[in-house]
């Protein structure tokens, strides 16, 4: 029976903001504003790239659409520049996705990050084979609308209930509450802990290593509550016999 992990991108199996904040920045040169700090920036992502851009923007103009999408797509130009310069995979973070597969789960990654992007990033800093599903932003309604979650539980062949996701924003937490998956928060990522608590994740890890061990007491609850739940309903059956 098929156990799935769903990860984010950035922030999660990789820290990414170096390269976003290069990009971020060249654009808003260009169109002559301010530049934004790392800070600022942290605060603007896990809502997919236009939502980062329109905030970077000057607030007199983050109602304007049409700069707003003039702003985004100079942003793309710009992180095709640069989007895997400084990208790097949080330590461990690798190792970890091996032993996971070792272990028989079903491996993926969901990202509001654009899918082209997504792609390149997770083959060059994990290989073509670690992940079995790999999708970044598309037709679906973005994180933490559950429905890009459910679609790729269904492309791994893994059912929601036996599905992990595992993320270090407030939007990854809502997505598996959403759809009806179990959470991990990480970290070492982007939010805060009590950010990610107070979003509803069943367990925060400190390191990879202790995400595999909650990975594995998620498994554990699992299998309980199925045994639990096929008890309940013999029982029941066995009354209604009875009755």
């Amino acid at each position: 029976m098929a156990y799935g992990l769903i990860f984010d991108l950035d922030g999660t199996l990789a820290d990414t903001m170096d390269d976003l904040k290069t990009a971020v920045n060249a654009t808003l040169t260009r169109l002559g504003y301010e530049t934004r700090t790392k800070f600022e920036l942290l605060n603007f992502i896990n809502n997919g790239s236009r939502e980062l851009i329109r905030r970077s923007l000057p607030t007199a103009v983050q109602t304007e659409d049409f700069i707003i999408d003039s702003a985004h797509n100079m942003f793309f130009e710009e992180y095709e520049k640069c989007f895997c310069e400084k990208t790097r995979a949080y330590p461990g973070i690798y190792d970890a996705l091996v032993q996971l597969k070792q272990k028989k789960f079903k491996l993926g990654v969901l990202s509001n990050k654009p899918d082209p992007f997504v792609r390149v990033i997770v083959s060059t800093l994990f290989g073509e084979n670690t992940f079995d599903f790999v999708m970044g932003k598309s037709d679906f309604p973005h994180k933490p609308d559950p429905s890009s979650a459910l679609f790729v539980a269904k492309e791994m062949g893994v059912k929601p209930q036996k599905c992990i996701f595992v993320g270090d924003s407030d939007i990854d937490m809502f997505t598996a509450e959403n759809a009806d998956m179990r959470s991990i928060g990480v970290q070492w990522g982007y939010r805060s802990t009590d950010l990610l608590l107070s979003a509803g994740a069943n367990y925060i890890a400190e390191s990879p290593t202790e995400m595999i061990e909650h990975a594995l007491e998620c498994v554990r609850i699992i299998k309980m509550e199925r045994k639990l739940s096929f008890s309940r309903k013999r029982k029941k059956a066995q009354n209604d016999e009875t009755n």
